[in-house]
């Protein structure tokens, strides 16, 4: 079913699912309780007669600092249908960044979580034009004119609902395509975050094509994880709707047992998670009685074999260069025999083995859809392995957010997918001209999801999308010979070393990151003769690997052991042997003081705040040199 607004999806949803459970949150004692659509939509529909009622008009901005709940979803419906726009942040959000938000936006009203995101934007309310506050936690009493609840607000327009629906409804039906339903605040790695305006089209046109992409179905449900103000959740909350899909709101310290109680199909969220995950898995693994980690290490490099081989004669092996016929049929003739010898040891070591592992995270998994970051190879291939697929999409909140995306039974490792119909995607070279297929080059792309711009910064819009429609990306990527899309870097993230050459530093860090001694790791170097890096080890691991111990308080950097040990594992990773040129080499390293923190060094998508922490820790860089 194709939509054209947001409020159609809602809708029409209401009339396949209104009585389904779709939206589930913890109460007190850790169970999850059910809220049908049904509900989430009547609720809606009096808080926006409410807000109507406040004088919110159709193209104003509303601010939101809230975190994953059912009221978020509540708040969100009602300003949409209203004909209004959100401008959303997380509880997490600064009081810098709620100052400069809030006023930029020009949100007259803003809706927050709790007591504490309440305090937190009193304390710059006379810099931001917020002349009333609505607070969405229940418990939260107030008698402050400009300070009120959701539930007085909820009462109210329940008791105006018989004369005012009407009213409502005909102001969400004159909602269009082309109007604004939010203003998200790119999360800032470098200066000022910018208003990436997105219309009721940009997202709808998301939901039109991811969910059939990746085969969702109304029998399916989710773990919600990823904060529910970023566009990779919003956009698959909106799908789950659309497809009436319960969604299980979920956190980092629970997840893994919300596998075992929700019995999840599917759970999008960013790499470190899907990378945590491996990760705990193969330490479980590695602490086993030895005859089960033979066991473990034998069925996966039998399952390993056998998927490659497999995978070749379904057309899902990267094909970054052409194939001849000769080549073509040499391999298909011992991928032929490899799948017909392993076929029976790889049925049994899934049975055996990696059935347990899906069994522990819920039995039901279909899928994990990874987001907002490049995926580790080595964690991509575990979870292929295991007979988990891993549906990795590349976007961002400049097109709400995918441009490409694998899909059912088409999942082709080392890439992010195919384009969706209706999308176009251009890979140019320094002189904007299109490259060939296998080049790698600057991302553009074309399609209903671009953004309409940059909130009130023209300047900037225009250096992003040109006259003719094409957004420039950024990202450096190239097009394979199965028409599939991969993402080799940011050219905004390339190091230019001294001596002229480019290098992309995720590939060198997600090698490094596959020893799982290191945590966390940034490569830097620009404008010097070589590489180096910052590190923070994983010091239990360390000593169970090396027999090395260190105190994390300690200065790491003066542990000539562990240093030893860490120049040997850098210079193994990064090596002629694994593909790396020399002027790839890592050349020396340091130990960070402490480890990287969403927040601080990282953003709350895991991704680093490179030039913050190049300016941070200047002088530990400088040291290397």
């Amino acid at each position: 079913m194709a939509y054209s607004t947001i409020n159609e999806i809602f809708y029409q949803s209401n009339e396949l699912y209104g009585k389904k459970k779709l939206f589930y949150s913890k109460n007190e004692k850790k169970d999850y309780v059910g809220t049908t659509f049904g509900e989430v939509l009547k609720n809606a529909e009096n808080f926006a007669i409410s807000l109507i009622d406040m004088g919110v008009a159709a193209g104003d901005r509303i601010g939101f600092l809230a975190d994953n709940r059912v009221e978020w979803i509540i708040s969100d419906i009602a300003v949409l249908l209203t004909g209004a726009a959100n401008v959303p942040r997380g509880t997490d959000v600064t009081v810098d960044e709620i100052k400069y938000i809030m006023s930029h936006a020009e949100c007259k009203i803003c809706i927050v979580e709790n007591e504490a995101t309440l305090k937190k934007l009193q304390s710059v309310i006379k810099d931001t034009g917020v002349q009333t506050i609505i607070v969405l936690d229940p418990k939260y009493k107030s008698d402050a004119e400009n300070i009120l609840t959701l539930q007085n607000l909820l009462a109210k327009g329940a008791a105006a609902r018989e004369e005012k629906l009407a009213g409502l409804k005909e102001r969400c039906d004159a909602v269009k395509s082309d109007d604004l339903f939010t203003i998200i605040y790119t999360s800032g790695t470098t200066g000022l975050p910018k208003g990436v305006m997105l219309s009721h089209g940009n997202m709808v046109y998301n939901i039109n094509e991811v969910p059939k992409a990746i085969g969702l179905r109304p029998d399916d449900s989710m773990l919600s994880l990823l904060p529910v103000w970023h566009i990779f959740e919003r956009a698959v909350d909106y799908g789950a709707i659309a497809k009436g899909i319960p969604l299980y709101y979920t956190n980092v310290r629970d997840v893994r047992d919300d596998f075992a109680k929700v019995k999840p199909t599917f759970m999008p969220s960013a790499p470190r998670l899907w990378e945590s995950l491996y990760q705990g898995i193969m330490q479980r693994i590695e602490k086993s009685e030895p005859a089960r980690k033979v066991m473990f290490e034998t069925a996966y490099r039998i399952s390993k074999e056998y998927k490659k081989a497999v995978d070749y004669l379904a057309g899902n092996e990267l094909m970054q260069q052409p194939e001849s016929d000769a080549d073509r049929l040499s391999r298909t003739a011992s991928s032929l025999f490899t799948a017909a010898s392993l076929y029976i040891p790889a049925r049994l070591a899934d049975r055996v083995v990696f059935s347990k592992i899906r069994e522990a995270m819920g039995g039901r998994f279909r899928g994990s859809i990874s987001g907002g970051g490049a995926l580790p190879a080595h964690v991509d291939e575990f979870f292929n392995v295991i007979g988990i697929p891993v549906y990795e999409g590349y976007g961002m909140t400049e097109c709400a957010p995918i441009i490409s995306v694998r899909t059912e039974g088409k999942i082709i490792q080392g890439s992010v997918g195919f384009v969706p119909n209706g999308t176009e995607v251009a890979i140019l070279n320094d002189k904007g001209e299109r490259v060939r297929t296998g080049e790698k080059g600057v991302i553009h792309v074309r399609g209903p999801q671009v953004m309409k711009g940059y909130y009130k910064n023209p300047e900037a819009t225009e250096k992003t999308i040109n006259k003719d429609g094409w957004l420039n990306t950024g990202d450096i990527g190239f097009f394979s010979f199965n028409n599939t899309l991969s993402i080799r870097g940011r050219a905004k993230e390339t190091i230019v070393l001294l001596g002229g050459e480019n290098v992309e530093p995720v590939p060198i860090e997600n090698k490094l990151l596959e020893d799982a001694q290191i945590n966390q790791i940034i490569v830097v170097g620009q404008d010097k003769k070589t590489l180096t890096a910052l590190v923070w080890p994983n010091l239990e691991k360390v000593k169970e690997v090396a027999g090395i111990s260190a105190d994390p308080k300690s200065d790491l950097n003066a542990n000539k052991e562990l240093v030893d040990h860490f120049n040997k594992i850098v210079k193994r990773q990064v090596s002629a042997d694994n593909g790396f040129k020399g002027f790839e080499r890592v050349t020396d390293f340091r130990f960070l003081p402490k480890p990287m923190e969403v927040g601080e060094e990282i953003t709350n998508l895991f991704k680093m705040k490179r030039n913050f922490i190049a300016d941070k820790y200047a002088k530990l860089i400088d040291s290397m040199y």
